[in-house]
């Protein structure tokens, strides 16, 4: 047996085992909402364990990982604080949504406060998101993937990874995603600290804090100075405090029992994250200590060649188990965005049969299968992919469900105008000053959209919602 077929070996054996598990699992639903939530009857352990399956996307290891060389002890505070803030906010958000706990998605919740026009507006943003995300998880793994294989062509990899993908959503909603979810997390827990360790002995031990203490990039007395950098990250992190304010992510607040039990989920999970996030951190850190003057496009690859073929397996395991996860759940919530919330909004029909949702949400997941490979073949820098994932949704959909979910009730005219602005700013930004300042403008026009929301609603006289 050659050494390369030992981690080709070990990856196909974890494909098949997780269809194995998909299919056991499997259940015919009898409804679109159950199709949608399941039974809603989870207990909340298993929904900390889906929750974190759908955080941690195999692009959050492969950039977490990469960008330690590029931005050093910024990027680790990034990741720690990123790891369990915004999940705080969300558990704090979920205690307010009882109004919104029968909704099956982010943007019908949308649309009962301000009507159906926002609805679909608010769909078509989070889908475009939703496909950045989707084709950020193939690259990785076709990245992950072609670790094993290198005699076949890299489109060819996308392409056979995509259809692995597209499997899961297709033949049994939620319910297969709920549980192949559960047994990634489970693997990934095991494999990260295992992971971490092994760099750790195949380095040579590396004294992490001596040596950062010499590199000018883990400097904590110049943290406090202005660069360009740390606007970078600054503007990162601020998008990433409300980047899991996302139909996925809602979606377990509209699969738990009661506003309580989502706010314990959210609660825990952002615990457990930050565990998660500092064996990645670690695993960074081992590969800076050890090549410092690597390339960040250059960080995996030294990576893999000073490690065993069985622990290279793990390592394609344990990216292939992250980006799956995340994949299909946003490939789940896409189906269900253009089904309920845009095609039965466009037809005006509350009420529309269950097999024909059904046809509609596996043929959405068909067009957006083909149009994440399209986008993935296109562009594979996964720090780009990143930017632009903030970039589709924040300025656009944010403002209008935190302000709904704390209580405000404004019109579909003061939602809409909102809209445009978060659009318009961001647009402008990417055009004109991102180009200069490499600061990532989501926020901010996430900021403009809900201010102009507030300040039409009040200042303008009231029209018919």
């Amino acid at each position: 047996m050659s050494v390369l077929n030992i981690p080709l070996l070990m990856v196909g054996g974890f494909l098949l085992l997780t269809l194995g598990i998909g299919v056991f699992f499997t259940r015919i639903s009898t409804s679109f909402r159950e199709y949608v939530l399941g039974d809603q009857a989870l207990n909340t352990a298993p929904l900390i364990g889906t929750l974190l399956a759908l955080i941690y996307g195999g692009g959050r290891l492969m950039i977490g990982v990469e960008q330690i060389h590029n931005f050093g002890i910024l990027w680790v505070i990034f990741m720690l604080l990123s790891s369990f803030l915004p999940y705080w906010v969300i558990s704090w958000l979920a205690l307010h949504m009882r109004p919104f706990m029968r909704n099956l998605s982010m943007s019908e919740s949308i649309s009962r406060v301000y009507g159906q026009y926002p609805r679909i507006v608010a769909s078509l943003s989070n889908i475009c998101f939703s496909i950045v995300t989707i084709a950020i998880q193939v690259n990785v793994m076709s990245r992950s993937i072609g670790m094993c294989i290198d005699w076949v062509h890299p489109s060819m990899i996308t392409l056979f990874v995509s259809l692995i993908l597209f499997f899961y959503s297709r033949i049994g909603g939620i319910r297969i995603i709920t549980f192949t979810d559960i047994t990634q997390t489970f693997v990934f827990f095991l494999i990260i600290p295992f992971l971490a360790f092994s760099i750790f002995e195949a380095t040579g031990k590396p004294e992490i804090l001596a040596f950062s203490a010499t590199q000018e990039n883990f400097q904590f007395d110049k943290l406090f100075q202005v660069e360009p950098k740390k606007l970078t990250i600054l503007t990162l992190f601020l998008s990433s405090l409300v980047a899991g304010i996302n139909p996925p992510t809602i979606q377990k607040i509209y699969m738990s029992a009661n506003c309580l039990q989502a706010s314990m989920v959210f609660f825990f999970a952002s615990f457990l994250s930050l565990f998660v996030s500092f064996f990645i951190i670690l695993l960074g850190l081992y590969t800076y200590v050890a090549a410092p003057d690597l390339l960040v496009e250059g960080v995996w690859s030294y990576i893999m060649a000073h490690i065993s073929p069985i622990c290279k397996g793990f390592v394609v395991m344990s990216l292939l188990t992250m980006a799956m996860s995340t994949a299909d759940a946003y490939l789940n919530s896409c189906s269900v965005m253009f089904s309920n919330d845009i095609v039965c909004s466009i037809m005006n029909k509350k009420s529309v049969p269950y097999h024909r949702q059904l046809r509609w949400a596996r043929l959405t997941a068909l067009c957006i299968g083909i149009i994440t490979i399209l986008l993935s073949l296109y562009c594979s820098d996964l720090f780009v992919l990143l930017q632009l994932r903030f970039d589709c949704f924040i300025p656009i959909v944010t403002a209008p469900f935190i302000l709904a979910v704390l209580g405000f009730r404004g019109s579909s005219r003061s939602a809409l105008i909102g809209m445009a602005t978060g659009m318009l700013t961001i647009l402008a930004w990417n055009k004109w000053i991102e180009p200069v300042t490499a600061m990532n403008g989501a926020f901010m026009a996430m900021l403009a959209n809900g201010l102009v929301m507030v300040v039409v609603h009040y200042l303008l006289p009231k029209g018919k919602k």
